[in-house]
């Protein structure tokens, strides 16, 4: 008998236990993100502001490449990582929903040689990866730099391997790890975000970076959670906006704008809540 009572009472802290971790997992937010600037922004601006509404933020840096699966398998509650058009490509792109956009990681123009107008400008090194060359030339073109783009768009592919010329400016693929070393080298360096970051290149260097409103909002990083779980549990609902509320505060801003020397855009053309539009 006593062995009975013994069973029931241990079987009945057992459920109290259960159900007291699972009700203080409600103030846990656990977050997946990539390295620089998100799991950054994440521990040091958006931790100790979730602490004081009453919440625990734990953040791991994984692979870009399982982050999506990782939310929607409910080993993370969201993750921080990519824009709306990478989504939308995903696999999960039907179970997880953009919660708000926080940063854009602009390319930019950097002055090299000498300080002077971009017009001016005869020599240019871009990055060789094909994704940020590309880029690049794109941003030229928009700054009326060269007139056309050596770009096979069928095939998302350059037309040219390691230099091209469009009257009297010459263009060079540079590998991303020399670009910041060879600046002096060239009138002008397109570097992307994070190249400009880690190599120290400051703001003040900063000739033009892709500025557009409409390529702004559509590439802004956006936090990212499961469509289901946001619509009908109000405890998750309740800590991702928790979470949502700090990423689109003036304090994420302006600590992104200082720790990352002006080089990533975070504001209100990068800031913006679609919480109204999921349903």
């Amino acid at each position: 008998m006593k062995k009975i009572i013994l069973s029931l009472f241990l079987g009945i802290l057992s459920l109290f236990t259960f159900a007291s971790c699972a009700k203080s997992n409600t103030k846990v937010i656990s977050v997946c993100a990539s390295e620089l600037p998100h799991a950054d922004i994440l521990n040091n601006v958006c931790k100790e502001e979730l602490k004081q509404k009453g919440y625990e933020l734990n953040v791991k840096t994984l692979d870009w490449t399982i982050q999506n699966s990782s939310v929607a398998s409910k080993d993370y509650d969201a993750n921080y990582f990519q824009h709306i058009p990478y989504l939308e490509s995903s696999d999960q792109k039907d179970e997880l929903v953009a919660i708000c956009k926080v940063h854009y990681e602009p390319l930019g123009i950097y002055y090299g040689k000498s300080k002077k107008e971009l017009k001016d400008g005869k020599s240019f090194e871009i990055c060789s990866d094909t994704s940020n060359a590309i880029r690049a030339l794109e941003l030229l073109k928009t700054k009326g730099v060269i007139n056309e783009l050596p770009i096979n768009e069928e095939k998302n592919e350059l037309t040219f391997n390691s230099s091209w010329t469009d009257g009297n400016v010459t263009i060079t693929l540079i590998d991303e790890q020399l670009l910041v070393a060879s600046m002096n080298d060239y009138d002008f360096a397109l570097l992307p975000c994070n190249t400009a970051y880690t190599g120290k290149i400051t703001s003040e260097r900063l000739v033009a970076k892709e500025d557009d409103s409409t390529l702004v909002s559509l590439k802004a990083n956006i936090l990212a959670a499961r469509l289901k779980d946001y619509q009908n549990d109000l405890d998750y609902k309740a800590k991702i906006d928790a979470l949502a509320d700090v990423l689109l505060s003036k304090k994420v801003a302006d600590y992104v704008k200082e720790k990352y020397l002006g080089n990533i855009t975070c504001d209100e053309s990068s800031q913006i809540d679609l919480r109204k539009n999921i349903k």
